[in-house]
């Protein structure tokens, strides 16, 4: 038998997800708030994971909460989604994150692969979300926009480098071993959007993964991602030790950076034969305008004391840069990310010293 949220039969969490939703619908309900609070991420989908403990079962992922309502940037709604947020991360042992919009900021779901797993599926939890139901039945995943396989690669991306920074300290060990599976999801699901075969559900696309003609180059990628996908249902907080992971990491960092690259020569219809040239484009995000790129940079030297680089991009762009110079895929190394992200303090030619600062951007533009 099959649970709404997960693969298998686990009552035990089912319970406590139901009891979760019934304090959230309550406390939803009694606010008198409009709109809809839909969950959408793994748990939404019914492909949620569940690690098994030594105290049993239980739940992996964040719940990702979308609300929807006609004035997202309310003060008294922002403040209560931080409260839900707070109680329930700490009530469920897991993230609990909301992020409010308004219904029409869905827009076409077939050019985003965000909103279009939401549409394909997702639980309402409070208020009325009839609006989802209706997108679906037009849904399309091959129009989904190609800027959306590069913000998937470079997502994952920086997660490899987060775990680089965090490779061989203390506690750390469950968040490198998360952060690789995460990642070989990610590069087959990237090839499978790239090639205009993406779907929603996990086990398809691994199954069109399998099937699909990969060339040499990528061979890894059908292992990785059958390895991502086993990862994803039923994840685990051990097994390889600090040398594998370091070795495994430098193979997964060179074939992101040539999907990357592959990826990115296509998007931007220019060849690019190696990362030389992408840092040296003047714009990789060219949908977004100078004028609000050189707008945004002036906001964050005001808000936060400094701006990325090249401020005619979008800040995103800059951040986009400095990645393959982190990840030592470019002839300058670690310190080529100077080019790009404000100063950092100490040896520029030291991952640690880049780690608070491109933490600092990615969270403002991720």
């Amino acid at each position: 038998m099959r649970c709404r949220y997960f693969e298998g039969t686990h009552p035990e969490l089912e319970t406590r997800l139901e009891a979760h939703f019934a304090r959230v619908r309550h406390a939803f309900e009694e606010q008198g708030w409009r709109g809809a609070l839909v969950l959408g991420g793994g748990y939404g989908r019914g492909e949620g994971g569940v690690m098994e403990g030594p105290a049993g079962p239980g739940f992996s992922n964040d719940l990702d909460y979308f609300l929807f309502d006609e004035a997202p940037g309310a003060a008294r709604l922002e403040a209560w989604c931080r409260e839900i947020e707070r109680a329930e991360s700490a009530a469920l042992g897991i993230d609990v994150e909301i992020k409010c919009l308004r219904p029409a900021a869905v827009g076409d779901p077939s050019r985003s692969m965000m909103f279009a797993d939401l549409v394909a599926g997702h639980v309402v939890v409070a208020g009325e979300a009839g609006f989802l139901e209706r997108l679906r039945e037009g849904l399309d995943y091959s129009r989904i926009e190609p800027e959306e396989t590069t913000r998937l690669l470079w997502n994952r991306g920086s997660g490899l480098w987060f775990a680089r920074c965090r490779m061989g300290r203390d506690g750390e060990l469950p968040f490198v071993i998360r952060n690789h599976a995460k990642l070989k999801l990610a590069l087959g699901d990237a090839w499978l959007c790239w090639q205009g075969q993406y779907t929603s559900r996990c086990r398809e696309r691994a199954q069109r993964l399998a099937a699909a003609a990969i060339p040499d180059g990528f061979a890894e990628l059908r292992q990785w991602h059958a390895e991502g996908v086993a990862f994803k249902f039923h994840p685990v907080a051990a097994g390889p030790d600090w040398p594998q992971l370091a070795a495994e990491s430098r193979v997964l960092g060179e074939v992101w950076g040539r999907l990357f690259l592959a990826v990115e020569a296509q998007r931007l219809q220019r060849p690019l034969a190696g990362f030389a040239a992408y840092l040296a484009l003047p714009r990789v995000l060219p949908h977004s305008p100078p004028a609000r790129n050189l707008a945004l940079a002036l906001r964050d030297q005001l808000k936060r004391g400094a701006s990325i680089r090249p401020r005619r991009d979008y800040p995103r762009g800059g951040l986009m840069r400095a990645l393959p110079c982190l990840l030592e895929l470019t002839p300058g190394g670690v310190a080529g990310a100077g080019r790009f992200l404000p100063a950092a303090a100490g040896d520029i030619s030291q991952l640690q010293t880049w780690e608070p600062v491109y933490t600092k951007w990615w969270a403002a533009y991720a």
